[in-house]
């Protein structure tokens, strides 16, 4: 047994305990397997560890494992619980109308940012920060509800909703990690602002239903240097708003833009942000493209990880919003479609849904809700289906069966 600082800690170490600037005891033991798990002791104020040198793998690198040190074990021995975490746990039917009208007042803001920069006015952070808090909120209460509204998403309103979403999914990645709550109000607010420079990208390139151009791609990438510029100057940022902003399309290889950092460069928080960037990406529906399922998103981002993305990062993001996150359209094994509800975090293959349609008839059915994980349940999702496979209008749906009056 050895102890060291935090700054003597490198991947490869087997960790046994560790301590906080303020004496308290931490639970947590394992391997070191990414910077970005250092990353995350440090931000939980960890100054001095306790390693075994038996279990050192001496390698620049340990491979992610899914028996590694697993970060989200990270707990003091005794904390109070904060004023977020006593708050009243809502059903998802409880929580939805005020997940709709914060996410709502978050697209309001966001239109009227870009306006203001249009404009050459200055953006309130306060305002930002206001929005952010109102969706943790919602996260602590149920965060089921707001990834449900996010998944009914609008494709004439990519611009507007695009951050909206990647601010929710931090909201919900970073409460997994068990983040300072401070910290996880930068984060979402990071995450509201992280494509605010998209606004001085010429129309003809921001919105052109096609692949880009070479010359259109070098245009297109700029936007995050705007973002940069626009937040450097802007009053009332934090370090960690900025880095995410900054970063989000940074990869570890180094093959990122637009400083081509590479993998010990690049903070957890812009980690985390690449991730969740990615993931909205790539299931967005646009006017021009239908959006990928989650589990294809989810696939996408395992395949290029330890590449572009941090591996332990990317199961935990998996893991906090499932395998099917609320909204999702499923087909079932008996040919219905179903729409998921709220995860069972036990099982993430086995949510709640609402079943309402019969796929190989093609007609509706009496919509019910069926609790996959019930023993008494005889079905199961065959697979993640978009809504447009089917002519269905979700957006309709979730307005009838799942809002209440």
């Amino acid at each position: 047994m050895k102890t060291i600082s935090i700054e003597q800690l490198i991947c490869g170490m087997y960790v046994v305990s560790a301590k906080t600037s303020d004496a308290k005891s931490l639970r947590v033991q394992g391997l070191i397997s990414s910077t970005a798990q250092i990353e995350l002791l440090r931000s939980k104020n960890v100054v001095q560890l306790t390693i075994d040198s038996s279990k050192q793998q001496v390698t620049e690198l340990a491979a992610p494992d899914d028996s590694a040190f697993n970060m989200a074990s990270i707990t003091p021995d005794a904390v109070a619980l904060s004023p977020r975490q006593s708050l009243k746990k809502h059903s998802v039917a409880q929580e939805i109308k005020q997940a709709q009208s914060l996410y709502s007042q978050a697209k309001s803001l966001q239109k009227r940012a870009f306006a203001d920069i249009t404009n050459g006015k200055a953006i309130s952070v306060a305002d930002f920060k206001r929005c952010a808090e109102g969706f943790i909120d919602s996260v602590f209460r149920n965060q089921d509800a707001l990834l449900c509204i996010s998944r009914m998403r609008d494709k004439d309103a990519y611009l507007l909703e695009h951050s909206v979403n990647v601010s929710i999914l931090m909201s919900i990645f970073a409460k997994y990690l068990k983040l300072d709550e401070n910290i996880i109000v930068e984060l979402a607010t990071g995450a509201l602002l992280h494509d605010i420079g998209k606004i001085q990208v010429p129309n003809e390139i921001l919105n052109k239903p096609g692949r880009l151009t070479d010359d259109e791609f070098v245009i297109m990438r700029k936007h995050v240097e705007y973002s940069r510029d626009i937040l450097m100057q802007t009053e009332g940022i934090s370090a960690i708003s900025l880095d995410v902003a900054a970063n989000h399309h940074e990869r570890l290889d180094g093959r990122g833009y637009p400083a081509g950092l590479t993998q010990a460069q690049i903070s957890m928080h812009a980690r985390m942000i690449a991730i969740v960037d990615t993931y909205d990406a790539i299931t967005a529906q646009r006017v021009y493209k239908s959006g990928q399922t989650c589990i294809k998103a989810l696939k996408i981002l395992r395949a290029d990880s330890p590449a572009h993305f941090d591996l332990e990062l990317v199961k935990q993001f998996i893991t906090a919003i499932g395998m099917y996150p609320p909204g999702t359209l499923v087909l079932m094994e008996s040919e219905k479609l179903a729409m998921v509800l709220e995860n069972n975090p036990t099982r993430l293959t086995c949510p709640i849904v609402k079943v309402f349609y019969n796929a190989k008839q093609r007609h509706y059915l009496p919509a019910i809700t069926v609790n996959l994980a019930d023993a008494k349940c005889d079905d199961a999702i065959k697979s993640a289906v978009n809504a447009e496979d089917y002519g269905i209008d979700i957006k309709k749906f979730f307005n009838q069966f799942i809002m209440p009056a």
